[in-house]
Parts: structure tokens; sequence; C-alpha cells
């Protein structure tokens, strides 16, 4: 194992991490904005934004699943089981927030 390949790929899932943090508030904003068009609703706008906010976590997603595999061929199961915990409590607040 390469020490700088490891930690360049836990740089990279933590900037994932912040660019995940930053759709989140996006779509907040977004949702709050969405819901200030009230009475007359803008949905297409509004569709658009969830298009978008899903097509970034989409990526961010897909690319988290990259690094764990690396992680797993650099031998690295303690931080591929982390990152497997973290995306379980990410899932768990996206479906909160859809209630």
């Amino acid at each position: 194992m390469v020490p700088s390949d490891l930690k360049t790929l836990i740089q990279r899932f933590y900037q994932l991490q912040s660019e995940r943090i930053e759709t989140y508030r996006l779509f907040e904003e977004g949702h709050e904005a969405y819901l200030r068009t009230g009475p007359h609703y803008d949905f297409e706008h509004y569709k658009q934004l969830v298009h978008e906010i899903t097509q970034a976590f989409s990526g961010i997603s897909k690319e988290v699943l990259e690094i764990k595999g690396r992680l797993r061929e650099l031998d690295q199961a303690d931080l591929c089981e982390h990152i497997e915990k973290l995306q379980s409590k990410e899932k768990q607040k996206l479906e909160l927030a859809e209630e």
C-alpha cells in the first residue's frame, strides 16, 4: 500500500462529504423558495431543482463507491466499514426528509 494513495482517497472522501452537505443546503433553500411561490407553485422550476440535486447526489454516491472499492484493494476494511455506516446514516436522513 502506498500511504499517499490512502491519504488522497481519504481527502477526496471528505471533499465529497462537503459537497454532499452543500447539496443538502441548496436543496433546502430551493424547497423553501418553492414553498414561497404558493399558492401558484412554480412546480416546473422545483422539478428541475430536484433533478439537479438527484444528479449531484448520484455523482457523489458513485464516487464514494469507487473510493470504497479502492480502499478494499488497499486492504482497508475498517475504513470501508466506516464509510458504509456513514452512507447508511445519509440514507436515513434522506428518508426522513421525504416524510
